[in-house]
């Protein structure tokens, strides 16, 4: 059975139509993270899985391991090509992005409990999370950015979630320029996605649901939001409160 592309996040439909070449850099069961071009990522994965920004929900991806030294990608009119997999792409929907409320009172009181519930971020975060409570970005970058554990540095993950919040609340904020070069290439991917309030469906609704100020749903969504990745939904919703003005003690 050929793969077939279901379902893509917004960043992953930008790189795909922008075309070129490239290979895929991180194996993760039977897909993983393809970069096309100079800066394109795309984060092939099962058609099941949550999604996320720069997702590629793929029926059809199989179960052998994909390997990650594969350099041969390409993107045509329909259709990606991984090696020797063809993934068409003649049926694709894109995910949209979602109109904000505007705020209700008590979403920074709920954002600030959720938060309580999660693990406390490491030291090596707080000075950062300290920076970005004061809006102090250049020094936030510089002392997040690329730093901490996880695929995508949780560093890197703290600072999506202070965007992403930015962006809901209409006050964007342009994080990835002060953090190219020292961000992780996944992680400023998808901080460019973040600064355009484009996030993984389950961040989104922790957000949706702090700004309708619905202190139960912020925590139940925030629960679902920690299993986004090893330690990627933690860090970010780290950064959703401290975007509200709910500081971590």
């Amino acid at each position: 059975m050929e793969a077939r592309a279901l379902l893509a996040g917004p960043g992953a439909a930008r790189a795909l139509r922008a075309g070129g070449t490239g290979r895929l850099v991180v194996a993760l069961g039977a897909g993983g993270y393809l970069r096309l071009g100079a800066d394109g990522w795309v984060l092939l994965t099962g058609p099941r899985t949550a999604l996320g920004p720069l997702s590629l929900l793929v029926a059809g991806l199989g179960s052998e391991p994909a390997r990650a030294d594969v350099r041969d990608a390409r993107v045509g009119p329909q259709a990606l090509v991984v090696g020797s997999r063809r993934i068409d792409l003649s049926g694709l929907r894109v995910a949209g992005v979602d109109a904000w409320p505007s705020p209700a009172p008590g979403g920074g009181e709920a954002l600030a409990a959720a938060a309580a519930a999660a693990p406390r971020p490491p030291a090596s975060l707080l000075v950062g999370l300290r920076a970005l409570e004061r809006a102090d970005l250049p020094r936030a970058v510089r002392v997040l950015a690329g730093r901490g554990e996880g695929l995508t540095p949780a560093g890197d993950d703290v600072l999506a979630g202070y965007a992403g919040w930015a962006a809901a609340a209409g006050d964007p904020v342009d994080l990835s320029a002060l953090a190219a070069g020292r961000s992780s290439p996944i992680g400023l991917a998808y901080l460019r996605c973040a600064e355009r309030g484009e996030l993984p469906a389950a961040a989104a609704a922790v957000i949706a649901a702090a700004l309708d100020g619905d202190r139960e749903a912020v925590a139940r969504r925030a629960r679902v939001l920690r299993r986004w990745g090893s330690s990627s939904g933690s860090a970010m919703l780290w950064g959703l409160a401290a975007a509200a003005g709910a500081p971590i003690r």
